[in-house]
């Protein structure tokens, strides 16, 4: 493998956004037979973030094994933390030197050369990794990825159907195939992917909005996406709504902070994360509350819950609880 400069942006670039699986230089890895509660401890200081302490560690272990791959490959992943990205690399060029049989050192490098924009020595890096391990769930990804990178869709979503048919009805590996087509520039292909992984689960919509992966979505169709509520309550759920004379404003925000003011009074626990845009806001609690308005421009609240959730004279008592908490905390 062939030396090169690296610059700290690169590095920013390979750690932080550019390819989902492929980016695991933090990602935990296998201890060396030798001095193996040493990089374990090492490793649990990355883990935190303090490649400092981490690196005193594994500089350790490599004054008495200067063959030890594992501990490059770790020092590799330390130094890149700690922005030295030049020599980092080096580490990674010695741990696969010793070692060609380090998966993860191949993932590694294909991480960096993407961050340098190498998309074929990063494909053949991953090519690497694959021969090692022909079955990791990964595989079909991480090429993909490359390809799309590389301006090559139609081979890219071969792989991507491959790995998305193993991982089967999966909202994250419908949402990581549509971040690395818009990370390559595909929004169409983008959207369409994010868009199942919002039917199978809407909590990624909301993770959408704020993943640096989709920030260059720019389209109308992507901006529909973002608002559209796609949830259909399954057969025989129990569902109630009430309407309030305080409208559903993002402005103001009354009618949610009262929704949100009568659940704590209430002791019902509630995900912390809200999701709310214009027309409407989502709260996700023991049943599922969304905060909008009617066509006559009062507010209306609507709860629904699985049926096997909660019993019925559960339901009934708790969602007229809250109704009527609401009611009070607006003024009566």
């Amino acid at each position: 493998m062939e030396r090169r400069s690296r610059s700290r942006n690169a590095a920013c670039l390979a750690v932080r956004s550019t390819l989902v699986a492929v980016l695991v230089l933090c990602a935990a890895l296998p201890a060396t037979a030798q001095d193996d509660a040493k990089l374990a401890m090492a490793q649990r200081f990355l883990d935190q973030g303090d490649p400092t302490q981490a690196l005193q560690i594994i500089d350790g272990v490599l004054k008495k094994d200067k063959r030890n791959a594992q501990a490059f490959l770790l020092r590799s992943t330390g130094r890149i933390m700690a922005g030295d990205l030049a020599s980092g690399f080096d580490d990674l060029q010695k741990a696969l030197d010793l070692d060609p049989g380090l998966r993860r050192g191949w993932l590694n490098l294909a991480g960096l050369e993407i961050a340098e924009r190498q998309y074929q020595a990063a494909y053949d890096a991953l090519l690497e990794a694959q021969k090692l391990d022909p079955r990791a769930a990964d595989n079909d990804l991480n090429l993909g990825a490359v390809l799309v990178l590389q301006g090559k869709p139609e081979p890219a979503q071969q792989h991507f159907d491959r790995y998305l048919e193993a991982q089967g009805a999966s909202a994250e590996a419908q949402f990581l195939v549509a971040s690395n087509y818009a990370i390559g520039g595909k929004e169409e292909r983008a959207i369409e992917h994010l868009r199942r992984s919002i039917q199978i689960d809407e909590h990624y919509r909301m993770r959408a909005r704020t993943d640096e992966r989709f920030l260059s979505l720019s389209s109308l169709d992507f901006k529909v996406l973002l608002n559209t509520d796609f949830y259909t309550p399954p057969a025989g759920a129990h569902q109630v709504a009430a309407a309030f004379r305080v409208p559903y404003s993002q402005k103001d925000n009354k009618l949610l902070y009262a929704v949100l003011d009568s659940l704590k009074q209430l002791g019902e626990p509630y995900e912390p994360q809200i999701e709310a845009n214009p027309r409407w806001a989502l709260i996700w609690a023991k049943m599922r509350i969304k905060v909008t308005n009617q066509s006559g421009g009062t507010g209306v609240v609507s709860l629904s819950a699985p049926k096997d959730s909660i019993a019925a004279d559960e339901w009934h008592r708790r969602s007229q609880a809250l109704f009527r908490a609401i009611h009070q905390t607006l003024g009566g």
